[in-house]
């Protein structure tokens, strides 16, 4: 199992962390690089969530993984609303390399913010100097990077999405000792 593998909290703990058993693996989302940014975003807001741009160039390995659940218990006739944990792990050769990419996904991000693109209307802020958090309505997503790894986070549709994205990343986290 590489490194990379190792940092992936499992869809048993996250069921348990989010408190939804629904939610299941899907392997569209199970890969070994980031996939290619939104091409329709502006070019800042392409760093938001998990993408080639939110982990920039010099790692050498990467994983991600998502879980995903759907509920149709709204309305009838209404919209399904749809709940997904996604997390990711890029290792960088050194500390330096990872805190580099760190410093490159705040600055998208706060380029992206100063856009006030209303398809990228989320807050950014910093509750410590290695972890970056994004958070809007029933969504959020957080980043960070410890012993030249950087971890990325998101929970859309489960509530509370911020505390339960920060116990994935704190479990990842701990993972690096």
């Amino acid at each position: 199992m590489s490194r990379a593998d190792a940092l992936i909290v499992s869809v048993e703990d996250v069921r348990r962390i989010a408190n939804f058993e629904e939610l299941t693996a899907h392997s569209h989302a199970d890969l070994r690089q980031p996939p290619q940014g939104d091409l329709n975003a502006p070019g800042p807001c392409r760093a938001a969530g998990t993408s080639d741009v939110t982990f920039g160039s010099g790692w050498s390995e990467f994983r991600s993984a998502g879980y995903h659940g759907i509920t149709d218990d709204l309305k009838p006739g209404g919209p399904a609303m749809i709940q997904s944990v996604s997390q990711a792990v890029a290792v960088y050769p050194d500390s330096h390399t990872a805190r580099g990419a760190l410093h490159q996904l705040e600055s998208s991000l706060q380029a992206c913010i100063d856009l006030h693109d209303a398809d990228y209307d989320f807050a950014l802020d910093k509750p410590d100097p290695s972890t970056l958090r994004i958070t809007a309505e029933a969504w959020s997503h957080v980043y960070r990077e410890k012993s030249s790894v950087l971890i990325s986070v998101g929970v859309v549709g489960l509530e509370p999405a911020e505390r339960i994205a920060t116990a994935i990343l704190q479990t990842t986290t701990d993972r690096l000792g």
